[in-house]
């Protein structure tokens, strides 16, 4: 970037307010006229320490401005940006303070503005030149899934277990009470004629009482099966429906219901 007029355009003069001493003044002068040599000799880095040392003597608001042109032309020796957002520092709080003293500050801040740009290039390249990934951008991982809601009956769930458990009960009831009454009942005929021989209407009357026995066996697991699979049906309906909430979970198991709590 231009660098502008050289440092030594810009004169020394004391900062107004400062009470420096002749001798301070003198060597102020000294050590600014070593820098304005340097910079003209492209030797940045010792213009930048004369001009620094003759602002610690004066204060002079111009020795800012000329630090300012030594950090932008040591730039361009070393392009470091470093050197650049020193000079920008520099010229800023050179044109605040021109600007409080009613001094014109135009040159100063176009300097900034030439400066913000070059900067903004700068980092536009580094980010270009930035190493960008390999392969393939992998696909997000998959949402997992919400976990699975264990199922709650409804009113269809609820009255097919009660099918069921009252399917179990006649079946398993009615059953075992009608062989155990046609069992009791061939053993009574068996002892009766043991000790007299049975007519005919008596033995007759045996037979109906063992067929009706049986008859109520098998009724009762024909009354229970078909209990069964109408709740085994209800609470299959129910659960592929999703069932109702806040009632206990049931299941299903070979051999009997279960009931998890």
């Amino acid at each position: 970037m231009s660098a502008g007029p050289p440092a030594a355009a810009r004169q020394l003069e004391p900062a107004p307010g400062a009470q420096a001493g002749a001798t301070d003044e003198a060597e102020a002068q000294r050590v600014f006229e070593e820098g304005s040599k340097a910079y003209n000799l492209g030797k940045f880095d010792v213009a930048i320490a004369r001009f620094e040392a003759a602002y610690e003597l004066s204060h002079a608001n111009a020795l800012l401005y000329n630090l300012g042109q030594a950090y932008s032309k040591r730039y361009e020796v070393d392009p470091d940006p470093a050197h650049l957002r020193q000079a920008r520092v520099l010229f800023i709080n050179f044109a605040k303070i021109s600007e409080a003293a009613g001094e014109d500050s135009r040159d100063a801040r176009a300097r900034v503005t030439a400066i913000d740009a070059k900067l903004a290039e700068i980092k536009a390249a580094e980010a270009e030149a930035a190493p960008q990934p390999e392969g393939p951008t992998p696909p997000p991982a998959p949402a997992t899934p919400p976990p699975k809601q264990p199922y709650r009956p409804g009113a269809p769930g609820i009255a097919g277990y009660a099918l069921l458990g009252a399917g179990l009960v006649l079946g398993t009831g009615l059953g075992a009470l009608g062989f155990v009454s046609a069992d009791r009942i061939t053993a009574q005929r068996a002892d009766e004629a043991t000790y007299v021989p049975l007519s005919a209407a008596r033995a007759q009357l045996y037979d109906d009482g063992v067929q009706s026995a049986r008859g109520l066996a098998f009724a009762g697991i024909g009354i229970g099966g078909a209990l069964l699979l109408t709740g085994v049906v209800l609470v299959a309906v129910d659960a592929a429906r999703g069932g109702k909430a806040g009632l206990r979970r049931a299941q299903l198991r070979p051999g009997g219901l279960a009931v998890a709590f």
